[in-house]
């Protein structure tokens, strides 16, 4: 590979982990909104700002037609729904670290699963597993000091980022699974499938349920939120991501993902004042190093 593609590839991954990062921080500036709401403003935007590059790529428009008449595109992209509807919940009722730190937790739920079906493990998937968990609590431990209604605002934010993280380890084993058999399987294609579904679906019901809220929206600030939302947090990471994955390996392409816990919890103390306990810092990286290591390549285990 040049050394021109790698770097872009690298700085691409980068981007999308910063872009991911800002995600929570943008739907923290958008209080007043449902969460129907900001998930039909996301999903709404980034329809509109994919939309001409499928208009003026003929390429893309032919292996869109012949994706979507594959009921395995309409599941991943439902699941892409499911996890979006979380994330915001998520955001919405737990700080932004905490919910980035939880939803990256995907590989140790992967091996949950993979123990659960008795498959074979070996020594580091054990010692990052632990590691992982460890950290979690360490990471939680101090959040959990206040009266009872804020922690129990704040276990239900937790919760809903562990759906998040459950729906990404699904759609990526699935998307993993039938990659190699399905060619058109393209991540850019179903992200647009997502966004065209979910705004076909979720934004009526937003307008019948909650539209006297969307009258704020039109204010030049939310509107730089919301673009912000749909293209910064949703449409770049979405392709920078694919981009990266797709010249990278993903030993390193998964380390990059590591970056967007670090993106949030400084722009979210800088933006929103979020500053993070020492022990929370302590078991943040504990985690990290945790999911990094249930992350490396691992000798294939004996049966």
């Amino acid at each position: 590979m040049p050394d021109s593609t790698r770097t872009l590839a690298l700085t691409s991954g980068c981007f999308a982990a910063l872009g991911w990062g800002l995600t929570g921080i943008l739907i923290k500036l958008m209080p007043q909104f449902t969460t129907l709401e900001v998930l039909s403003i996301r999903l709404v935007v980034a329809f509109l700002v994919m939309f001409p590059i499928f208009l003026l790529r003929r390429s893309l428009r032919s292996d869109l037609c012949l994706l979507m008449g594959k009921p395995l595109a309409l599941v991943l992209s439902s699941l892409m729904v499911l996890y979006y509807l979380f994330a915001v919940r998520a955001f919405q009722l737990a700080p932004v670290s905490d919910v980035v730190l939880m939803v990256g937790l995907s590989p140790l739920l992967g091996l949950a699963v993979k123990f659960i079906l008795r498959k074979p493990l070996v020594a580091t998937e054990g010692i990052g597993a632990i590691a992982a968990f460890s950290g979690l609590v360490l990471f939680i431990l101090p959040k959990l000091q206040g009266q009872g209604s804020d922690r129990a605002t704040y276990l239900m934010g937790l919760f809903f980022a562990f759906l998040s993280a459950a729906i990404t380890l699904a759609y990526a084993s699935l998307f993993k699974y039938y990659a190699a058999t399905q060619p058109l399987l393209n991540p850019v294609l179903v992200a647009f499938i997502t966004f065209a579904i979910g705004s076909m679906i979720i934004t009526p019901i937003t307008l019948f349920s909650t539209s006297q809220h969307l009258r704020l929206l039109f204010q030049p600030n939310r509107v730089a939120i919301a673009l912000a939302l749909g293209v910064l947090s949703t449409v770049i990471p979405t392709v920078c991501y694919s981009y990266a994955a797709r010249n990278l390996s993903p030993i390193l392409t998964t380390a990059l993902n590591l970056i967007t816990p670090i993106f949030a919890a400084a722009i979210a103390a800088m933006m929103l004042g979020e500053h993070l306990p020492l022990w929370s810092v302590a078991g943040a990286a504990v985690t990290l190093v945790g999911i990094l290591t249930l992350s490396l390549p691992h000798p294939i285990a004996p049966d």
